[in-house]
């Protein structure tokens, strides 16, 4: 998959599994989808892609 920047993604849930940090928004919490993560490409490094959670919750 191609990502491109400012566009929204949803990470895939094997993702969650391998990568256990209590700091990162929960899957799919209280019969929820999947948060949403807004990417944006690194200024230094064309092949990294930060992704930045979307909530509707403040």
């Amino acid at each position: 998959m191609k990502v491109k920047q400012g566009y929204s993604y949803h990470i895939k849930d094997c993702f969650f599994s391998v990568v256990s940090d209590p700091f990162l928004m929960s899957n799919k919490e209280n019969e929820n989808y999947r948060p949403h993560y807004y990417a944006i490409e690194d200024s230094n490094n064309k092949d990294i892609f930060w992704m930045i959670p979307i909530s509707s919750k403040v």
